[in-house]
C-alpha cells in the first residue's frame, strides 16, 4: 500500500512539472503577443499582437504629421506641418517626425511573460507600464517660424543706458521686456507628440528683466562722460571702424568698490561688440591649394593664401587696456590670427581609390546650374591623413556672392527664393565616393522622402548647415585629392590616394514598409489668380531601407581586420502639394488656420 502511495504521489509530481514547464513554454513562445497593460503614449496595446500595435501606432503616428501642429498667440492661430515643400528636392525638410525605424523591435521587448513572470508581476505591480514614443523636434526651425508668424510676441527688455546730447549726458530708463517662453512651448509640443494630441497650442511669454538700472548709472554720468570722450578708431590693415561715444558707454558696467559704484570697461560686451559688428567683416577662410590629375601626375593650378580669424578675446583686452589708460584719442590695431592653408609637400597621390556616382536627369536649370558650382567648390581638395572631412565647412557660404541661383520654398502662403537647391547631389555623390574608398563615416542622414535623383534608396546623403552634415575621415596613411567631373546628367567624384590594400563593399538595398502618400495638401495662395494651380511637390511613397557597409583591412592594420555597418533609412510619405490662388470665399476663411509655417535658418539644403 505504501508502495502504491508512492507511485501515486510520483505521478502527480511528474504532471505537475509537466504541466509548469507546459505552461512556460506556452508563455515563451507567444512572442507575438504584447503583454497587458501597456500604454504607448496614450494608446492602450496591452494584449495586442505585434502587428496589430504596430499599425495602431503607426495611424496615430501619420495623423499628427498629416495635421501638423497649431499654436495660437493672441487671436491668430498658425500651423507648423511637420515638413516644408519646395520647388527643389533638397529644399524640403520636416519640422518634427517620429521614429518609425526601430518600433518592431521595440516591441519584441515587451512580448506576453511566462507565466512564472505574470505571477511575479501580478504579486509586485498592477499598474501600467508606460512607453514613450520617439520623436524628434528640430526646434531652431520652428523657433524661425513662430518668430516670423508673430513677430508681436518679442519685445525685449532695454537697459538703461547713457546717451549723450548737445546738453551733456543723460540716462535712458530701462524697460522690461516680453518673450516668447521656449521651454514650456517645447515642453507642450513634446506632449502633444507623446500622446498624439492634436488641441491647439497657446503661446505663452515671459517678462525679461533688465540687467542695467537707471540707479545703478545714476551719480556716474560725470565718470562716464570722462571714460568714454576720447575718440576710438579700430582698424585692421586698411579698413578702419570709428566708434561712436554711446558705443563706447555701453561697454561700462557699474561696480561696487568699497560701497560705491565705480564704472569699468566690461571685456565681455567688447567682444559681443567685436563678434557682432567687426569680426565678419575681417575673417576670411585661407585659400586651399587646388590640384589636378594631368598625366596621372599631381599639378598645382591655384597657390593656397592665408585666412584671418579676429581674436575678439585678446583685441577686447588690448582696447581696455589702451583706451581705459589714456586721455587722448586711440587709434587700435585688432588682434588676428593667421590660418594656413594645407602644404603642398609631397602627397604621394598615385592612383583612384574609390568613385562615387549620382544621376540628376530631369533637374531644372538653376538645380544643374548650381550642381555645378558645388562640384567646382570641392575640384581638387586635398584631405590630409587623419583628417575629418565635412562638406558643409568645404562649402563655405551658399549664396548668390558665391555663384548660386535660388530655388523656392513654401511660406505660408508664397513661395520665397532660397540657396541651395542641388547641393544635396554633391552630399550624396560624396557620401557613395567614401564609401567606395572604404572611409568611415562620421555623420551621414537620408532625406526626408525618397527623391529620384538619389535612387536607390538607401544611399542618399542630405546636408544643410549646420546640420546634417556629410563628413567622414581619412584613415589612410597618405592624403586624398578629391577630382569632379560631370557628363551629362552623371556626376562623379573621384578620390584619388594610394591603395593600401583594404576592400570596401555595400550590399543591395532592401527597401520595405511601403507607405502610400496622403491626398494632395492644397495651400491657399496670394501669389496666384484665382484658381491657378501650381504644385512644389510630387507624391512619393514613404518607406523604410538599409544596406551593409563592410570593410576589410588588410594584414597589419592598426584597426580590426572587417568592419561592418548598417546604414538604416526611413522615408515619410511624402503628399503632393500644391498652391492655389484664392478666391473671394476662400481668404478669409483661411486666414487664421491654412499658414503653413516653414523657415530659412539656413542657406545650404537638407
Amino acid at each position: 500500500m505504501k508502495k502504491s502511495k508512492k507511485n501515486i504521489f510520483a505521478t502527480i509530481a511528474v504532471l505537475v512539472v509537466f504541466l509548469f514547464l507546459a505552461l512556460i513554454f506556452i508563455g515563451n513562445n507567444n512572442s507575438d503577443i504584447i503583454q497587458n497593460n501597456l500604454l504607448f503614449g496614450s494608446i492602450n496595446i496591452g494584449g495586442m499582437s505585434k502587428t496589430a500595435a504596430s499599425e495602431k501606432i503607426l495611424e496615430n503616428y501619420n495623423e499628427i504629421e498629416k495635421q501638423g501642429l497649431k499654436l495660437q498667440y493672441g487671436d491668430k492661430t498658425i500651423n507648423i506641418p511637420d515638413r516644408a515643400a519646395a520647388f527643389d528636392a533638397d529644399l524640403s525638410y520636416q519640422n518634427f517626425h517620429y521614429d518609425r525605424g526601430q518600433l518592431e523591435e521595440f516591441l519584441l521587448t515587451y512580448k506576453r511573460p511566462n507565466i512564472i513572470e505574470i505571477f511575479w508581476k501580478k504579486l509586485f505591480s498592477r499598474h501600467f507600464a508606460n512607453i514613450n514614443p520617439q520623436f524628434k523636434i528640430e526646434e531652431n526651425r520652428i523657433k524661425t517660424a513662430i518668430t516670423e508668424a508673430f513677430p508681436e510676441s518679442l519685445n525685449p527688455a532695454v537697459n538703461a543706458a547713457f546717451i549723450f546730447t548737445e546738453n551733456g549726458i543723460i540716462i535712458s530708463p530701462e524697460k522690461p521686456g516680453k518673450i516668447i517662453d521656449w521651454d514650456n512651448l517645447f515642453t507642450e509640443i513634446s506632449q502633444r507628440l507623446n500622446n498624439f494630441d492634436q488641441t491647439v497650442i497657446t503661446i505663452k511669454t515671459k517678462t525679461e528683466y533688465p540687467t542695467i538700472y537707471s540707479n545703478d548709472l545714476k551719480g556716474l554720468e560725470a565718470e562716464a562722460n570722462s571714460l568714454s570722450t576720447n575718440p576710438l578708431t579700430l582698424t585692421f590693415k586698411d579698413k578702419k571702424w570709428v566708434i561712436s561715444r554711446e558705443e563706447i558707454a555701453s561697454w561700462l558696467s557699474a561696480e561696487k568698490d568699497k560701497q560705491q559704484l565705480r564704472l569699468n570697461f566690461e571685456t565681455e560686451k567688447i567682444v559681443l561688440y567685436l563678434e557682432k559688428e567687426i569680426a565678419e567683416q575681417i575673417n576670411i577662410a585661407p585659400q586651399e591649394q587646388r590640384f589636378e590629375i594631368k598625366d596621372n601626375k599631381v599639378s598645382s593650378w591655384q597657390l593656397g593664401k592665408d585666412g584671418f580669424e579676429l581674436d575678439n578675446e585678446a583685441s577686447a583686452a588690448k582696447i581696455v587696456e589702451i583706451y581705459a589708460s589714456t586721455t587722448e584719442a586711440k587709434t587700435i590695431e585688432l588682434i588676428t590670427k593667421i590660418i594656413p592653408p594645407a602644404t603642398a609637400e609631397s602627397f604621394d597621390i598615385q592612383e583612384i581609390i574609390g568613385t562615387g556616382h549620382s544621376n540628376f536627369a530631369g533637374s531644372p536649370k538653376n538645380r544643374r546650374h548650381n550642381i555645378a558650382v558645388g562640384a567646382e567648390a570641392l575640384q581638387g581638395l586635398i584631405i590630409k591623413p587623419g583628417e575629418e572631412f565635412s562638406l558643409v565647412k568645404a562649402l563655405g557660404d551658399i549664396d548668390a556672392s558665391a555663384g548660386y541661383l535660388p530655388e523656392l520654398v513654401i511660406k505660408g502662403d508664397k513661395t520665397i527664393p532660397e540657396y541651395g537647391g542641388g547641393l544635396c547631389q554633391i552630399g550624396t555623390t560624396l557620401f557613395r565616393s567614401a564609401l567606395s574608398s572604404g572611409l568611415p563615416i562620421t555623420a551621414r542622414q537620408n532625406h526626408s522622402y525618397r527623391v529620384a535623383y538619389y535612387e536607390p534608396a538607401g544611399t542618399d546623403a542630405a546636408i544643410y548647415d549646420p546640420w546634417p552634415d556629410v563628413r567622414f575621415i581619412n584613415d589612410s596613411a597618405k592624403s586624398i585629392l578629391i577630382q569632379t567631373r560631370i557628363e551629362k546628367d552623371d556626376i562623379y567624384f573621384d578620390f584619388w590616394g594610394t591603395l593600401d590594400g583594404r576592400i570596401a563593399s555595400t550590399s543591395k538595398p532592401v527597401v520595405y514598409n511601403i507607405v502610400k502618400p496622403a491626398e494632395t495638401k492644397i495651400i491657399p495662395s496670394d501669389e496666384l489668380k484665382p484658381g491657378e494651380k501650381k504644385c512644389t511637390e510630387r507624391a512619393h511613397n514613404g518607406a523604410d531601407a538599409y544596406f551593409d557597409y563592410t570593410v576589410i583591412y588588410p594584414e597589419g592594420a592598426t584597426t580590426t581586420s572587417e568592419q561592418t555597418r548598417r546604414f538604416k533609412s526611413h522615408y515619410v510619405p511624402w503628399q503632393e502639394v500644391c498652391l492655389v490662388g484664392k478666391t473671394a470665399t476662400s481668404t478669409t476663411a483661411t486666414t487664421t488656420d491654412s499658414l503653413t509655417a516653414t523657415t530659412s535658418t539656413s542657406t545650404k539644403t537638407e
